[in-house]
């Protein structure tokens, strides 16, 4: 089957080249001289490695996309649902992040066949990555998608899914939108309104469906709650409140630590996972500013043999600088501060993992990509949005020490999680069938 693009594609892969072109000499300096890049660029440009390859190429392949950590987190009851159902198929799953690779390959070890970064979207790296892996199937999960790719797959007889897709109004010209779209054989999107932009975009209706959000159960379970004193003690914390801050930025932690100094009189603790690990050495800068005890995690575990371990005193403030752990800290938290909302230019991070342990949820009013999650948490009473970081230790003051105020969020934030549940075996069932 051959898919012609049109004059868009002419002019995207023009931007593309010079794009690549101007952000070559960085990618080389952040390689070669931060090591930020390091093993990422032979995958990227489509050079793959034997063990990546050895299970493609005699059966058609099942090939799913996610681009970070939160997506890859997202996908991972779709990736395995899919397994369920085609268990002869291989399946490549594939990421743009390492963040969304180090998820990958905690969460998926044994149900892909092989996880790797993805192509780069020039179409030389896309056509030399096809050649090696030969998908009947490629999954995108949410926004990730790429016009040459998704282009060359349908080149080649191969079908193409967005899985629980969302989409703003549209921001280039819908002729553009119409000339991608078109390759894309099914939409599952998560809301009415992510139908309705998709379509608005050109997407043809009749491909359009509304099957919800993945990230509802890819944010996993609650532990049992016979097991949280055991987490508890892991995490240091002991048996008082706890505020867990997650994914936090610069903007967030001043905030987040004074609420910890407002709150010391009630014997709070706080865990603060910071989305970027590098930003460890500050935080501890600005818990010494407050005279707030802190430490790492890493210094509190021992996580190789013969490692010595810090004494297990009691702490103030607990800094995550490991991989993974935020969501199951969120078990323990009395109240969650999720981080980004302070940020114009970067937007809420994952609003779902602490709904889904029943936790009162707190962020601040810049939403971007979690803006539907948190209109909706809003509306229904589950979150509360606080206008500013000088707002933010009273907000964590009320819902530590309000009883009915911390109760009525919890029950908003269980019915709001009832609402969604699902989504990944709705997709795996729409999927299956359309392969049938």
């Amino acid at each position: 089957m051959r898919a012609s693009g049109g004059p868009w594609y002419w002019i995207y892969n023009f931007a593309l080249h010079v794009a690549a072109l101007c952000c070559l000499p960085f990618w080389l300096f952040v390689r070669f001289f931060k090591g930020r890049y390091r093993g990422q660029f032979r995958e990227r440009m489509g050079i793959l490695s034997e063990s990546v390859t050895a299970p493609f190429g005699q059966t058609p392949a099942l090939w799913v996309h996610a681009a970070s950590a939160g997506e890859s987190a997202a996908a991972t009851p779709l990736v395995r649902a899919l397994r369920a159902a085609f268990p002869d198929r291989p399946i490549l799953f594939t990421v743009t992040s390492r963040y969304g690779k180090a998820m990958a390959e905690r969460r998926l070890q044994g149900v892909a066949d092989a996880i790797c970064f993805s192509p780069l979207d020039l179409p030389y790296f896309c056509r030399r990555f096809l050649d090696r892996i030969q998908p009947d199937l490629y999954v995108m999960v949410e926004t990730d998608l790429w016009p040459n790719l998704v282009r060359q797959i349908k080149q080649r007889g191969g079908r193409v899914v967005l899985a629980s897709g969302h989409a703003g109004p549209k921001s280039f010209p819908r002729s553009f939108w119409r000339a991608v779209l078109r390759h894309v054989d099914l939409l599952l999107m998560q809301t009415e309104t992510d139908a309705a932009h998709i379509r608005q975009r050109g997407a043809p209706a009749a491909r359009v469906e509304v099957t919800g959000n993945l990230k509802f159960d890819g944010s996993g379970d609650p532990v049992p709650a016979g097991d949280v004193p055991a987490l508890r003690a892991e995490f240091g914390v002991g048996d008082g409140p706890v505020l867990v801050a997650g994914s936090t930025l610069p903007e967030d932690e001043g905030p987040v630590l004074d609420a910890v100094v407002l709150a010391r009189t009630g014997s709070v603790r706080a865990i603060v996972a910071p989305r970027r690990v590098e930003r460890v050495v500050e935080l501890e800068r600005l818990c010494a500013e407050r005279n707030l005890t802190c430490a790492r995690r890493t210094e509190r575990t021992a996580t190789q043999p013969g490692v010595s371990v810090k004494e297990d005193t009691p702490i103030d403030v607990l800094i995550l600088d490991t991989m993974g752990e935020l969501a199951r800290s969120y078990n323990v938290a009395s109240v969650a501060y999720v981080g980004g909302g302070f940020t114009p230019e970067v937007g809420l991070h994952n609003l779902i993992e602490p709904l889904v342990c029943g936790v009162p949820v707190l962020f601040g009013p810049h939403r971007g990509k979690a803006r539907k999650v948190a209109t909706e948490l809003v509306e229904r009473g589950a979150g509360v949005e606080v206008a500013d970081g000088a707002a933010l230790p009273g907000a964590v003051w009320r819902a530590l020490h309000d009883e009915p105020h911390r109760t009525a969020l919890a029950a908003a934030s269980a019915a709001v999680l009832a609402k969604h549940r699902g989504a990944a075996a709705r997709q795996a069932v729409r999927i299956r069938e359309f392969l049938a």
